[in-house]
Order: C-alpha cells, then sequence, then structure tokens
C-alpha cells in the first residue's frame, strides 16, 4: 500500500509539472495562433499601405508637377521639395477654350446622368417587380450596348449624327451619354430592386399607398445607396470618355477630355499645364464623391436589404 501511494504520488508531481520528466515544454497553442494573427493583421496593413502609396502617387505626381514652374516640372532628377507656385492654373484660367471645355463636360456630363437615370431607374424596377415576356433577351438587349467597343461604333454614330444634324451639338453628346450608361443603370438597379422585398411595397398598399406612391416613398428611398453608385460611375465614365468627343464634336460641344489633349502638341508637351489641367478635371469627379461618400460604401456592397 505504501509503495503504491508513493508511485501514485510521484505520478502526480510528473503530471503536474511536465518539464520534470526530461521531455521539453511544448509552447502553448494559443499563444502561437495569437502570434500568427498578429503577423497577418501586420501583413494586411503593410500590403494595404503599399497599395494605397501605389494609387495615390500618380495623383501626387500631377498635382506637384501642377505647382512646379515650369522648368522644375521636367527636371530630372525630380525636385522632391519645392516653392509651390500657381502660375500653370493662372495661365490655364487664361485659356477661354479651356473654361468652355470645362463648362460644356459639366453641363453635359450632369444632365446624362440626369436623364439615364429618370430612364433606367423606373426600367429597372419594372423589370425587376413584372412578369414581362422574354424578359432575359430584353435585359441582354440592354447589355449589348456595351459588348462592342467603342471603336467599333463610332463611325455608325457619326453617321447617324450628321444626317439628324446632332454633329457638334451638346444635345447629341448628352444622348451619346445616355447610350453608354443606360445599360448600367438598369442592370444594377434590378439587382438593387430584387434584393428589397416585396413585402415592404404591399404594406404600404394595405395603408392606401397606390403602386407609384409606393415606388416613390418606398422603394426608391431603400435604393438610394444604388442610385448614388450608379449615378457616380455613369458621371466618371461620360466625364473621361475621349473618344467619341473626338469624332462626334468639333467646336460648340468640345469636351474637357479633348481640350487637355490639346496641350499635347506636335513638337513640345505643356507638362505644366497638362498637370494643372489634369487636377483640374480630377476635382469634380473628388467633388462628387466625397459629397455620397456615406452611400457609396453600402451602394458597392449589393446587398443592403436581402430579400425574404
Amino acid at each position: 500500500m505504501a509503495t503504491s501511494d508513493a508511485g501514485s504520488e510521484m505520478k502526480t508531481d510528473v503530471d503536474a509539472n511536465p518539464g520534470a520528466s526530461g521531455e521539453p515544454t511544448r509552447p502553448s497553442r494559443r499563444f502561437s495562433k495569437d502570434t500568427r494573427n498578429r503577423l497577418a493583421a501586420v501583413g494586411r496593413h503593410a500590403a494595404l499601405l503599399l497599395w494605397t502609396v501605389v494609387v495615390l502617387f500618380p495623383l501626387y505626381w500631377i498635382v506637384s508637377m501642377s505647382l512646379k514652374p515650369p522648368r522644375e516640372a521636367i527636371s530630372l532628377p525630380p525636385d522632391w521639395v519645392f516653392l509651390p507656385t500657381v502660375f500653370n492654373y493662372l495661365r490655364l484660367v487664361q485659356e477661354s477654350s479651356f473654361i468652355a471645355a470645362f463648362a460644356n463636360s459639366l453641363f453635359m456630363v450632369t444632365a446624362s446622368v440626369i436623364l439615364v437615370l429618370l430612364i433606367g431607374v423606373p426600367a429597372a424596377y419594372v423589370l425587376s417587380r413584372y412578369d414581362i415576356p422574354k424578359q432575359r433577351d430584353v435585359l441582354v438587349w440592354i447589355l449589348s450596348s456595351r459588348m462592342l467597343p467603342p471603336i467599333a461604333v463610332v463611325i455608325p454614330f457619326f453617321v447617324i449624327f450628321r444626317s439628324l444634324n446632332l454633329y457638334d451639338t451638346r444635345i447629341g453628346m448628352i444622348f451619346m451619354y445616355v447610350t453608354i450608361n443606360i445599360s448600367l443603370v438598369v442592370w444594377v438597379m434590378k439587382a438593387f430592386f430584387d434584393g428589397i422585398p416585396e413585402a415592404l411595397e404591399e404594406a404600404a398598399r394595405v395603408d392606401g399607398a397606390t403602386r407609384f406612391q409606393g415606388f416613390r416613398k418606398v422603394v426608391l428611398p431603400a435604393a438610394k445607396p444604388g442610385i448614388f453608385s450608379v449615378a457616380i460611375i455613369s458621371f466618371i465614365f461620360a466625364w473621361i470618355e475621349l473618344l467619341f468627343g473626338l469624332v462626334l464634336t468639333n467646336n460648340r460641344a468640345v469636351t474637357v477630355s479633348m481640350q487637355v489633349y490639346q496641350f499635347i502638341g506636335v513638337r513640345q508637351i505643356e507638362w505644366g499645364l497638362l498637370a494643372a489641367a489634369s487636377t483640374a478635371v480630377i476635382l469634380p469627379v473628388l467633388v462628387f464623391v466625397v459629397a455620397v461618400n456615406k452611400y457609396l460604401a453600402a451602394g458597392l456592397s449589393f446587398g443592403v436589404v436581402i430579400k425574404e
């Protein structure tokens, strides 16, 4: 009995102190998992920081070039520390053709975004809520407007615009921008309307609302993130468009993208003016994105409300 008690006590001591048996103590799994999580978090943050630098560096380069005197703008190696000047912006303001093109683009793009939303959002709602014969074919037909590259359709549009007296007109360019963005608006907004429960509209109709009132007071507020998202994307697509502006305009409806392109001359490039003009072109998009930033993240997630 004494021997048995002594053996049990020795075994208890060994179990309580694993290192006493001579075997090395293994690190706890919890510690190694925490370490891996920390290293993974550090790696993710480092990758995101590197990607942010890569994305923002061209923007920094353009803005810094626009704030340098003409000689320093093209100096090699570049001057990282310099005295900023607004000389290039003063020259840009004196370019009446750039101001006119900027105003043209701002008016035409804004009008096209409003018009494409007025057409595309109700169309997407109808495709989402009503059983339309050959609905899939209709959606594919709408999407087909973006299947061909712009260079393949610009000549037919040129012929049509010349025959309808729409060449070099603001109305013609607004129609062109609507044609470019209508498929995007319809497809994206249909996905949003599909995710909004029809029970919300049925509850509104029980309370006495008409179908249109349910759409205006219930569905549209729920789809607001999607509307702002497609508005931003449509604005950017129309704002940076160059090919159709080169072919379908000449003088009266010249776009700002074309005017920026004019600073690239045959014998020399006005780098200071080009950088200042590029910065000015970026500003409207940046202001628009910041103004609706709170809706943008929810809109791009495509899942604000889950349909039951």
